[in-house]
């Protein structure tokens, strides 16, 4: 996996890749990247965390998890 300077790539999650027929191949575990705040407040993504990883669980009765990967844009970028 790719090293970043100031990325965390989850150790336990796998990319999603897309097959030879444009099909997604979703792992277990996918890595998903998020901006904190994106448009809607710093104090809304972890309660949107909880949420999505709640309905992941309870879609796929704890089979699948979301490997979560904060990715920096915007006034945050400039400060890391």
């Amino acid at each position: 996996m790719t090293s970043y300077q100031h990325i965390k790539v989850p150790a336990e999650g796998q990319k999603i890749t897309v097959n030879a027929d444009m099909s997604l191949n979703v792992p277990h575990q996918p890595i998903i990247p998020f901006i904190e705040g994106d448009g809607t407040g710093r104090d809304i993504t972890p309660v949107m965390i909880k949420v999505v990883d709640a309905a992941v669980a309870k879609a796929y009765g704890g089979q699948r998890k979301i490997q979560w990967m904060e990715v920096f844009a915007g006034e945050k970028a400039t400060k890391v």
